[in-house]
């Protein structure tokens, strides 16, 4: 449905206590029925000295940081705002009959480069679910090739 790296905007997405407008990254497809999405975020919950591009890591605190203005899709797509992906509990599996029922927009795809680091992020980080571990793995590695 989305190729893997494909940056989306779901419009009026239901968050717990609000609803708005929220990005998320394709990280993996799983066969034809479920995609490893990653859900961003412009709130900095950590020293924002340490703001740089890439990964970020504050104590306990590690997440991927896109920073404003920096291209990072193909066609020139950028944040406005920095924008981070925490590495803790922040892939979500959905199946495909879930986001075709969200008002979605694709925004554009991460370039190769960009695209290996943030995965790779999630790869290293030491709290990775398993389930998902092997997943990225392979993801990395067809990239790579």
């Amino acid at each position: 449905m989305y190729p893997i790296g494909t940056i989306l905007l779901a419009k009026n997405y239901k968050l717990p206590t609000t609803v708005k407008d929220k990005f998320f990254i394709v990280l993996a497809i799983q066969g034809d029925r479920l995609s490893l999405l990653s859900m961003t975020t412009s709130k900095i919950y950590f020293d924002t000295a340490l703001v740089s591009h890439g990964v970020v890591r504050d104590r306990d605190v590690s997440v991927y940081c896109f920073k404003s203005g920096v291209v990072i899709g193909k066609n020139g797509f950028a944040f406005r705002k920095d924008t981070i992906v925490s590495h803790r509990n922040n892939i979500h599996q959905v199946s495909e009959d879930k986001l075709k029922k969200l008002d979605i927009e694709v925004m554009d795809c991460l370039v190769k480069e960009e695209l290996v680091n943030l995965i790779y992020s999630f790869y290293k980080y030491k709290f990775i679910d398993e389930r998902y571990k092997s997943v990225l793995e392979d993801v990395l590695r067809d990239l790579c090739v």
